[in-house]
């Protein structure tokens, strides 16, 4: 008997361990000191890191994990410090991450969104780490933490959070995804705007993205596929489009291509997008060497909300700035042209690769690993900044982040992501923050 109540006293003490270690667990740790003032920008090397940040206010750099998001301060630190705050949850994994920055005017405060592998949408003060809303939405199957050792996938390209805005007053709209539903959500409180449902078409609105005010969503039950456009801060349908062409047949061809283009962070606040009316396409790059013949042409949206096309841009890499067009041409050259009326505006004197482009600069990084800033009137080489630590450095990239006079790119050893992390990344610390003066 006695050999029995021990055996009783071990196994309840063990489901007690057992439960408390695993039962489902939310914790946070707020920030205890204030955020220091953004510091003025410098075109030099500022950090070597272990993880992929999003840049906030100039202040903050906000990292995620697995299961933990989390913030130091400030952005210009050469290794990454003590968390400012932390957010962690269990057993639930971190999906995707946007941020939300407060307006010019300074009032309000700027939200970091995140989304969970079980449909929690949980939004912290970025400033001091605080839960400002939580919502919940039906999660789709297989819904995970994508980001592998340095998050930058889940930061820097979230699959089902977006930002747009409201076409009427401009305030930010986030959208967020789960499994044949979408919502629109006020990123200061938490509001539900609107909430779109395809369950009656299970399955068929998995390729989706935003405009400046805009979502756009392709609906692949219709035959052939149909792009719908919705009002981002309403979620009103605007119009409906197929690319001149589009037909019935295999399902190659039913499902015509499509994919946004000249995006401010992932998949948000795109430009442009390309569309053929088949998915047989080739790149621009591809077709040139005689490996294709049928190219996307671009697209975009008119003031009216109908569909415009864009005969200027035709190379695989753009960059749209208002009026202005660049593209990344054979040779590593950049061309600007005018999109109203077609006229080149100039070519760089320098080669590189296309990486961005704000309201002053075009951005490309050169093969010598120097991010070099052009102007956006002239083309003119206006600053350089050396992306290699040390001069025998020697790698490839496929994900960067360009915001707010930083960028941060995600170091390799090759792009072939069926790789293991020790042979996938450049090194431990991985990631490389630079600033544009």
């Amino acid at each position: 008997m006695l050999t029995g109540l021990l055996v009783l006293v071990v196994v309840a003490a063990m489901g007690i361990t057992a439960y408390r270690t695993l039962k489902p667990a939310e914790t946070v740790s707020r920030a205890d000191k204030p955020v220091p003032s953004p510091e003025p920008i410098k075109s030099i090397q500022y950090a070597e890191l272990p993880s992929a940040p999003l840049i906030v206010e100039g202040r903050l750099r906000v990292y995620t994990e697995q299961r933990r998001v989390f913030a130091d301060t400030p952005v210009t630190a050469q290794r990454m410090n003590t968390p400012h705050w932390s957010y962690r949850r269990w057993p639930a994994e971190v999906v995707s991450i946007v941020e939300v920055e407060k307006p010019a005017s300074g009032v309000g405060m700027s939200v970091v969104v995140t989304k969970w592998s079980d449909g929690e949408i949980v939004a912290l003060d970025a400033e001091k780490g605080d839960i400002v809303w939580q919502a919940k939405i039906d999660p789709a199957d297989g819904e995970s933490f994508k980001g592998r050792r340095t998050g930058a996938k889940t930061m820097w390209s979230p699959e089902d959070l977006f930002v747009s805005a409201s076409a009427v007053d401009k305030q930010p709209i986030v959208i967020a995804t789960g499994k044949d539903v979408v919502e629109g959500i006020d990123p200061v409180n938490g509001v539900i705007r609107w909430t779109r449902s395809f369950i009656a078409e299970p399955g068929c609105r998995t390729n989706d993205w935003t405009g400046t005010d805009t979502y756009f969503v392709k609906n692949t039950c219709a035959k052939p596929a149909t792009l719908e456009i919705y009002d981002a801060a309403s979620g009103v349908l605007l119009n409906t489009w197929r690319p001149p062409g589009a037909s019935i047949g295999t399902d190659n061809v039913t499902n015509w291509f499509i994919e946004p283009a000249s995006c401010q962070l992932g998949r948000s606040g795109c430009a442009m997008f390309k569309a053929a009316p088949t998915g047989d396409v080739v790149t621009y790059t591809d077709a040139a060497s005689g490996l294709g013949t049928i190219t996307p042409a671009y697209w975009s949206l008119a003031a009216d909300h109908t569909v415009k096309p864009e005969p200027v841009a035709d190379k695989d890499t753009i960059v749209v700035v208002g009026d202005v067009i660049a593209q990344q041409m054979t040779g590593g050259y950049i061309w600007a042209f005018s999109r109203t009326t077609g006229q080149r505006l100039w070519m760089s004197e320098v080669a590189g690769r296309l990486i961005g482009g704000d309201q002053r600069n075009v951005y490309l990084v050169n093969n010598d690993y120097q991010l070099l800033v052009l102007n956006l009137e002239t083309g003119a080489v206006t600053s350089s900044t050396e992306l290699r630590i040390r001069p025998a450095d020697r790698f490839v990239y496929s994900m960067y982040y360009l915001h707010a006079g930083y960028l941060v790119v995600e170091r390799l050893q090759t792009t072939k992501e069926s790789e293991i992390d020790d042979r996938y990344y450049f090194s431990q610390d991985t990631v490389v923050l630079v600033g544009i003066g």
